[in-house]
Formats: structure tokens, sequence, C-alpha cells
């Protein structure tokens, strides 16, 4: 018993010694570690300190040599003339366009024209079958001069009193009504021959050859191009800056960059209370027909004109937040420059601003740019 006493207590003796050697070691290697931690911050700190203070970003991207330039294009400030306009849209009509009708009835037997050919007054344009119209003016004829040669007889009874006045007058009217029918017959077989009554260009044919016409046939449509007008209707509160023989410019998106010369022609007198406009006829000059009838347009009033002025193209220009800007190019970076505008057109605006003529603005590339952003300049 007593041996066994021993052992136990030589056991607890050695496991307790055992536990302390252990925890000894642990704290000495979280004492190194400590100490090592210790030294990598201190040479870290060394390592800011000769970095020095923090960089932005363009000075970083200069001492890195990072080459973030946007690539631009641009355009120096012109000067040139520019105009405030009036513009609406409207419909290219001729001042004189004609229908044909025939004044008789009968089988076409003769086309002389087509479509696109360009005729002149009084040019034959279809003939109608006439043997009907000429057997009616030759029988016409002849009861005329029956009648004539029968009031011839009784003037000569009428002369010797062997005729009463009333039968002498009736002979007389009965002569006059064969001589209207004569010359009714006549008419009608001119009639036969369809002619032009205009000069121009024959436009829509519908008639063929064969085809048996009336009176409400249409056969020929006829539009005179050396004349062309285009009518638009001005708001009444433009009337004391619309007047006569005012300048205009008209333009086609089927012909672009075709810009025409025209003037007002006609205002009317009158406004129209239910829309408030009142009618305004261009006149349109367009000596190498460019323009056709019927195809839409675009008209400009010319109101007032600046010139020697400073110009910029409207691709130049920037729209945030109701306002508009555009990017003056420096040397190596931009500078943005809210725009004061005067006249605009569809290519131009004039530029308020005080800036020098020649000086290049970004037209290329501006949507990307902010103030102070360096540029590269490809267009030089």
């Amino acid at each position: 018993m007593k041996h066994l006493l021993l052992l136990l207590t030589v056991f607890f003796l050695a496991a307790f010694l055992t536990g302390c050697d252990v925890r000894t070691s642990n704290a000495s290697e979280n004492s190194g570690e400590s100490g090592d931690s210790t030294a990598v911050a201190t040479e870290d700190s060394k390592n800011d300190e000769k970095k020095g203070p923090a960089l932005s970003r363009n000075e970083y991207e200069k001492q890195t040599g990072s080459d973030n330039a946007i690539p631009v294009e641009v355009t120096p400030v012109t000067l040139g003339d520019i105009s405030s306009s009036l513009v609406y849209s409207s419909t290219l009509e001729t001042e004189q366009t004609v229908d044909v009708f025939s004044r008789i009835g009968g089988l076409v037997v003769a086309v002389y024209v087509q479509e696109g050919d360009k005729v002149r007054k009084g040019q034959r344009l279809l003939q109608i079958e006439k043997d009907e119209y000429e057997l009616s003016t030759q029988k016409a004829k002849l009861d005329y001069e029956t009648e004539k040669a029968k009031f011839d007889r009784f003037k000569a009874l009428q002369d010797q009193d062997l005729l009463s006045e009333e039968e002498f007058e009736n002979a007389r009217l009965v002569m006059q009504q064969a001589e209207i029918a004569w010359k009714q017959a006549a008419l009608n077989l001119k009639h036969t021959t369809v002619t032009a009554p205009i000069s121009g260009y024959a436009g829509d044919r519908p008639v063929r050859l064969g085809d048996r016409i009336q009176t409400s046939t249409q056969l020929l449509s006829i539009a005179n191009l050396d004349d062309k007008i285009v009518q638009v209707y001005v708001p009444q509160n433009e009337f004391t800056r619309t007047y006569k023989n005012q300048k205009a410019v008209i333009t086609s998106n089927v012909v672009p960059g075709v810009r025409l010369d025209g003037y007002v022609k006609r205002i009317s007198p009158i406004i129209d209370s239910q829309s408030g406009t009142f009618k305004v006829v261009l006149a349109v000059k367009d000596t190498k027909n460019h323009l056709r009838p019927g195809m839409f347009v675009s008209t400009r009033l010319v109101v007032d004109t600046h010139n020697n002025t400073r110009l910029i193209p409207k691709t130049a220009l920037v729209y945030e937040n109701e306002r508009t800007f555009f990017y003056v190019a420096k040397e190596e970076s931009v500078e943005r420059v809210l725009l004061e505008k005067g006249f605009e057109d569809a290519e131009k605006v004039e530029v308020l601003n005080e800036i020098d003529p020649g000086t290049m603005i970004v037209v290329v590339g501006q949507n990307g740019l902010k103030n102070g952003r360096n540029i590269k300049i490809t267009n030089e």
C-alpha cells in the first residue's frame, strides 16, 4: 500500500513539471512573433516615409508616364454671316398646273405625248375620231346654205311688198339658227384634236389609245415647272415680321446639299380665325429643276442677318442640364465654356462669348471630356 502511494506521488509530480515546460515554450514563441511583427511594421513605415505624401490622379499619371490623353478633332472659330429665320414645312407646288379634259366625247385614235414630255401651248396632245363630226359639219353647212337661199328669196319678195313682215322675220331667224348649228358643228370638229392649254411638262396620263372618253374624263395633267411655289401658313404673331419680296431659303431631304433661293410672292391679308395663321406664298428659284411638284420641303424665311460674326459648327456643342457648352482646345488640355448663343441655322451657331477667331474648338470626341482633361489632337 505504501509502495502504491509512492508511485502515484511520483507520477503526479512528473506530470506537473512537464506542463510548466510547455507553457514556458509557448510564451517564448509568442514573444518572438511579436518582435518580428514590430520589425516588419517599422520597415514598412520607413518605406512609406521614402515614398512621400499621396499624389493626385493627374500627378500620378505624369510621374508614372501613363498616357490617358483622349483623342479629339478640332476646328477653328470662323467669321461669317448667319441669319435668324422662321422655319416651316410644306409641299412644293407649281403656279400653273392644269388637268386636261376633252370638250367632246369619242374614241381616242392617236396619242402624241407621253408622261414627262415637254409640251408647248397649243401643241397636239391626242386625237379623237372625227369622221362623225366631219359629217355633222357638212350637214350643218348644207342646212345653213339652204336656209340662206330661202332667206334671200324672201328678202326679194319683201322688197317688192309681196311678203309679210312676219314671214320675212321667221325666215331670217331660221337662217341664223342654221348658221349657229353649222358653226357649232365646225367647233366640235376642231375639238377632236386636243391641244395643250399651257406650256410645261406632261404629268399623269390615264387615257390610252383606243379608249372611249367623255367630257368628264381626265386626259392628262400639265405642270409648268418654271414657276414653282410653296404655300406656308405662318402664325399671326409673325405678321409684322413678314413682308413681300422677303428672302427665303428652300431645302429638301430628297436632294441633300441643295439650297434654293426664294422670296415672298404673296401674303394673305386675312388671318384665319380657326388656326390663327395667314397664308404666305413663296416663289422658288429652281432653274435646274432640282425639285419636283409634290416634294416635301423645308422653308426658312430670313428675318434678320448678322454679318462677319463668330461662328462654330453645331457638332461642337455639348448639352447638359438644359445648358450648352463647347470645349476650347489648349496646348494639351481643354477648357469647358458655357455657350452664349446668338443666331443659329441648321449647321452653325453664332458665339457671343469673347473668343478670338481662329481659336481651336473640339468637334469630335467632346462628349467624353471634362474640364482640364488631357487631349491628343488627331487632325492637325
